[in-house]
C-alpha cells in the first residue's frame, strides 16, 4: 500500500517551482540559434510571386496569331513607387515572364515574354489595367485557324528572389 502524494507539501512545491538549470543556461541560446537557422534558410529558398491574368489569342486576316494580356494598375503602381526613377524598361525588367496555366488542344505556346506595356490605363467598373503585348518563347504552330479570339488563364511571373527578401520588402511597405 502506497502513501498518497500530498500536492500541497513543501517538497512537491519545491520540485514544481524549480526551473531546470539547462533551460536557464541554454534556453535563450537555443531559441536564438533556431531563429538564426530559420533566417539563414529563408535567405536561400527561392520565391517567385505571380499575378493571375488572362492571355488573349487573336488571329489577323493573314493567319498570324497575336497574344496579349492585361496587368492590373495597382501592380504597375507598386513597381513605380518602388522605383522613383522608373521608366517602361525598368518596369519590364520587374516582370520575368508570362506562362499559360492550361494546355490547350490547339497546342498554343505556354511561355511568353512581355514585348511592351501600354501607356494608357483601361477602366471597366471597379477595375483598371494596362494592356501588354506578348511574344511566345516556344514555337507557335502554323496550322492553327481561329474563328474567334481565345482567352486562356495565365500568370505573370515577377522576378525571382529569396523568401527573406520578399519578407523584408513586405515589411518595408
Amino acid at each position: 500500500y502506497e502513501k498518497p502524494v500530498e500536492l500541497r507539501s513543501e517538497k512537491v512545491r519545491n520540485i514544481i517551482g524549480q526551473v531546470p538549470h539547462v533551460l536557464l543556461r541554454y534556453g535563450i541560446m537555443i531559441i536564438a540559434l533556431a531563429l538564426l537557422i530559420l533566417v539563414g534558410v529563408s535567405a536561400f529558398l527561392p520565391y517567385q510571386p505571380g499575378i493571375d491574368t488572362e492571355i488573349t489569342v487573336t488571329q489577323d486576316e493573314n493567319g498570324l496569331l497575336h497574344f496579349s494580356t492585361v496587368i492590373p494598375q495597382d501592380v504597375i503602381h507598386k513597381i513605380n513607387t518602388r522605383r522613383a526613377d522608373s521608366n517602361r524598361k525598368a518596369q519590364e525588367t520587374q516582370f520575368s515572364e508570362v506562362i499559360s496555366e492550361t494546355a490547350s488542344e490547339l497546342s498554343l505556346p505556354t511561355r511568353y515574354q512581355l514585348e511592351n506595356i501600354s501607356d494608357s490605363v483601361t477602366l471597366s467598373g471597379q477595375k483598371a489595367w494596362y494592356s501588354a503585348t506578348l511574344i511566345p518563347t516556344n514555337n507557335v504552330p502554323n496550322n492553327i485557324q481561329l474563328e474567334n479570339k481565345i482567352v486562356v488563364p495565365g500568370k505573370i511571373l515577377l522576378e525571382k528572389r529569396s523568401v527573406l527578401m520578399w519578407v523584408v520588402k513586405k515589411m518595408h511597405r
